[in-house]
């Protein structure tokens, strides 16, 4: 029977799947502990790493921002050429005619430079204010998705690693049996060359033989590919050759400090930046005050017989205050939404907090029976190697037949499944309890 793999999805329970590659690997191995996997996953995965990069740029948005509250210096520069000079209208009696009446006269001339420096200097802008704090919150939640990425990629390295474990178990398992089932083999055909045991025997015994060898090559292969899938978690070429430590505790640690899960904390900091945006919301209801200043020069010109340009200095400053006052209740409408949004994160919240404190205690409860469980399967192993070791002795002496010896064979095979299974479960359980208190990683920020 073959091992099933599983991973966790998020929210609905440990569910261990692989995506598995066939690669043959090199002669030599390197035997590696669950530990060392981990901390070159940590460093190598590339998973890890685009999460890293969204930290990266997280941080340089907050920068950004912080930047729309510093001074800022511009250069202008403006050439016409007028085509048609523009009109003003002069009351007429200024050039002696009637009161009451104007007339249309061209200023100007044609060529005008105007080559400027401006610097703005922001007094008051509760906007921009409000936009450091959220991106500031966003990049500490960017920080919090980066250990939650290294939790996902913990969880999925200590799966491939205790699955690879189990296969070599059951690899383990096989060769004792194919090693016990050749000596029936031999035994029984000496057996019946003198007439004490049937053909058939020997037949049923070859066909087991060449079953359990044929069941030995799909759990090899498995390994193999286990072992490819978790140099990929790793972020290792698929060609290095690698192998995981043999067995592994059965016994493992039971009493974890239970800690807030990283999935609570995302939803506090989310709940965080969701309060920061309605501030900035309703912060843009509020004026903006700055202070400018202009210095510059202004160049006038014509052409023709008396053509020149001359330049005049301009300098001025000023204060700006502006004041919304009306945007046709856009405002109004997106601070009715992020209310919502408020509203529906803190439900997300309670329902978040309520199934942590459910899994832990479902795993607490899992994780208890998987140990009693190995223990049980353990001890279930050496009675029925016993049991094995005395029928082929009675076989040996006349006194249990071929039908017993495989009955006996076949019950240390079943047992070796039940250990098999048990390991899977134990391992199940100590990742999701580990995940359910918190204990996956030790750094949380």
């Amino acid at each position: 029977m073959l091992v099933k793999t599983h991973t966790r999805f998020r929210n609905t329970g440990m569910l261990l799947v692989f995506i598995l590659i066939q690669i043959p690997g090199n002669l030599t191995s390197q035997t590696i502990s669950l530990e060392q996997c981990i901390e070159t996953a940590l460093r190598n995965n590339r998973t890890i790493k685009l999460s890293q990069q969204d930290v990266l740029l997280a941080s340089e948005k907050n920068q950004e921002t912080k930047g729309n509250l510093l001074p800022k210096l511009n250069g202008m520069a403006d050439y016409r050429y007028y085509t048609d000079l523009p009109y003003q209208l002069m009351p007429a009696a200024a050039f002696g005619g009637p009161a009451g009446t104007y007339k249309e006269v061209q200023f100007g001339v044609p060529h005008s430079l105007n080559a400027n420096l401006q610097l703005t200097v922001p007094v008051y802008n509760p906007t921009a204010t409000g936009a450091i704090k959220t991106t500031r919150i966003a990049r500490d939640l960017s920080e919090l998705q980066l250990i939650k990425t290294d939790e996902d990629v913990v969880l999925e390295i200590s799966n491939a690693y205790y699955n690879a474990q189990i296969l070599l178990t059951q690899l383990a398992f096989l060769d004792s049996n194919i090693v016990n089932t050749n000596k029936l083999v031999q035994t029984t055909s000496l057996l019946n060359q003198q007439q004490l045991a049937k053909g058939t025997d020997v037949d049923r015994l070859k066909l087991q033989l060449d079953q359990i060898n044929n069941q030995r090559s799909t759990v090899f292969s498995q390994q193999q590919q286990v072992l490819n899938a978790l140099k990929f978690l790793m972020g290792k070429p698929i060609s290095d050759s690698i192998e995981v430590e043999i067995g592994g505790k059965t016994e493992v640690e039971r009493d974890f400090q239970s800690q807030v899960t990283t999935d609570i904390l995302l939803i506090d900091k989310k709940i965080a930046f969701n309060n920061s945006e309605l501030k900035g919301l309703q912060n843009s209801k509020l004026p903006t005050l700055g202070l400018y200043g202009v210095y510059g020069t202004t160049g006038f010109g014509t052409t023709g017989s008396n053509s020149f340009f001359n330049f005049h200095p301009i300098g001025y400053v000023g204060a700006q205050l502006s004041v919304p006052l009306f945007n046709s209740t856009v405002t109004r409408h997106k601070i009715v939404q992020k209310k919502i949004d408020i509203q529906k994160t803190n439900l997300q919240k309670e329902m978040a907090t309520e199934k942590s404190k459910l899994d832990l205690i479902n795993a607490e409860m899992q994780y208890a029976l998987a140990n009693q469980n190995i223990v049980t399967v353990g001890n279930q192993i050496k009675l029925a190697k016993k049991i094995y070791n005395n029928t082929v002795l009675q076989n040996k002496q006349g006194v249990a037949n071929i039908t017993d010896l495989l009955m006996a064979d076949n019950a240390v095979r079943e047992v070796q499944q039940n250990y098999i299974v048990a390991m899977v479960n134990l391992r199940k359980s100590e990742l999701e309890y580990k995940r359910a208190s918190g204990n996956l990683i030790s750094i949380k920020n």
